[in-house]
């Protein structure tokens, strides 16, 4: 997925050739629909917010820098959106899938604390811990839950967050470090671990 094929595929577009909002469609549906389900946690709400981040994404085509990559942009449009699906419901039902390789904070590493090798009980122990590291990120509020999988799983920098959710800098920083935290109290109360 080269950056001067989307280009060429978005000028398709932009002259009202089906071929370019066809292809990219096929390109980034999954990425997208992955991101959403991410975000929302629900499969009906990831499909309509998938649906709805293309026809918003093709009606302003027109609004896309030629010069930036299309995928960063792609992803704004369905991070505003779910983030507008979050506000109207006030309620947050959600999944992120946040890795175990990914640190919580300075001194907790999920991936760390189990020892790596072909130990059946270790993997076991480590199926467990992801289960319950995606329950704790479930219960996390909406906004702290949108941070941690920008961050984690879409591996965004700080400003691109705060771009992405029109949130300033330090607002995304503090989110972050309390969502960190929240997940470090949990996990910790059930493994034993010190904090």
């Amino acid at each position: 997925m080269s950056a001067e094929e989307d280009r060429r595929l978005i000028l398709l577009c932009l002259h009202g050739e089906d071929e370019g909002y066809r292809e990219l469609m096929n390109r980034y549906e999954k990425y997208v629909y992955a991101l959403c389900r991410r975000l929302t946690g629900n499969r009906d709400d990831a499909l309509d917010l998938t649906q709805e981040t293309f026809i918003r994404a093709f009606r302003h085509l027109d609004r896309f820098q030629p010069g930036r990559p299309f995928k960063p942009w792609l992803r704004q449009v369905a991070v505003r959106l779910c983030l507008n699906r979050q506000r109207d419901k006030r309620a947050g039902q959600g999944h992120a899938d946040l890795s175990l390789e990914h640190p919580l904070g300075e001194h907790l590493v999920l991936a760390d604390t189990l020892a790596s090798g072909d130990d059946p009980a270790r993997e076991v122990e480590w199926r467990d811990l992801s289960v319950r590291l995606w329950q704790a990120v479930e219960r996390l509020p909406p906004p702290y839950r949108l941070v941690v999988t920008l961050r984690h799983q879409e591996g965004m920098s700080y400003q691109e967050i705060a771009d992405a959710a029109g949130l300033p800098v330090g607002t995304v920083k503090t989110y972050l470090f309390r969502a960190r935290s929240r997940l470090k109290e949990e996990l910790a109360g059930l493994y034993g671990w010190e904090v």
